[in-house]
């Protein structure tokens, strides 16, 4: 919608500027007097949460060595994880994966990033949709109360259907046979539709083997359980079809959040 105290366009929506070929006169142009208005509606309707408002690709920090916490690798691994977002988005849709997978510990900003890549994408003019993948699974619970004016259906609908989806922290609800077939009526519907898809999980795909202790990044030692893979938490069947829908993205890092908290008490 147009301003109605824009000087140019007088509340049109069109402006007049000179001709480009030369000739005498103006022609009208859309005016640009709404953009930022426009632009704020389509970020509303992205549902991308206030926290993360903020998180777009200049402000993803990957200049963190210290030596000691962050170290060489870790930069490294902040710097292709960001260097290879910016391509993906650079090309999109032109690229044969039909989405990202960031994967890694904690804190290490693979929610910046993909939300960075969905801000970008609906700024260039594409449909986008954020979804928490635990608040997701809550919402289709509270349907099933008869008082409920919602459906499964209903709630799954604009996830299934979104042409550039983030669905983030996949895999964070404990893994049930219910919790599979949620993931699979999401995936598989994208997935058959050939849409767009940027996952976040805190799930790798090679945890540790049994009897053996795995070390975080951070140093923290973990037991190792069969729940530590990505595919025991959405099942196996889910896990392949993200090797053809999604580009995988490892990062690697000590958690951001927890070293900054620490380093504001010391």
């Amino acid at each position: 919608m147009a301003l109605e105290n824009c000087k140019l366009c007088r509340g049109s929506g069109w402006k007049l500027v000179p001709r480009g070929d030369g000739a005498a006169g103006s022609v009208g142009v859309a005016c640009d007097c709404g953009m930022e208005e426009r632009a704020s509606r389509v970020m509303e309707r992205a549902r991308i949460p206030k926290r993360y408002e903020h998180c777009d690709f200049e402000s993803y920090v990957t200049d963190l060595t210290d030596g000691k916490t962050w170290t060489p690798q870790h930069a490294h691994s902040l710097k292709q994880a960001k260097l290879f977002t910016q391509g993906f988005v650079r090309e999109y849709p032109g690229s044969s994966e039909k989405g990202l997978l960031f994967m890694g510990p904690s804190g290490v900003g693979k929610t910046h990033l993909a939300v960075a890549a969905l801000k970008d994408l609906i700024l260039r003019g594409h449909a986008g949709l954020f979804c928490d993948y635990r608040e997701l699974l809550k919402e289709i619970q509270a349907s099933y109360n008869p008082a409920s004016e919602s459906t499964e259906m209903k709630i799954l609908e604009p996830i299934r259907t979104a042409e550039v989806l983030v669905l983030d922290d996949l895999g964070a609800s404990k893994p049930s046979d219910w919790v599979r077939d949620i993931v699979g009526i999401v995936l598989n519907a994208r997935y058959n539709e050939n849409r767009t898809t940027i996952i976040t999980t805190n799930y790798l795909d090679s945890p540790a083997t049994e009897g053996e202790t795995a070390r975080l990044p951070s140093g923290k030692l973990i037991p190792p359980t069969r729940e530590d893979a990505l595919e025991q938490r959405i099942g196996s069947r889910m896990r392949s079809r993200l090797y053809e829908m999604c580009r995988t993205v490892e990062v690697s890092a000590p958690d951001f959040r927890r070293e900054k908290t620490q380093a504001g008490r010391a």
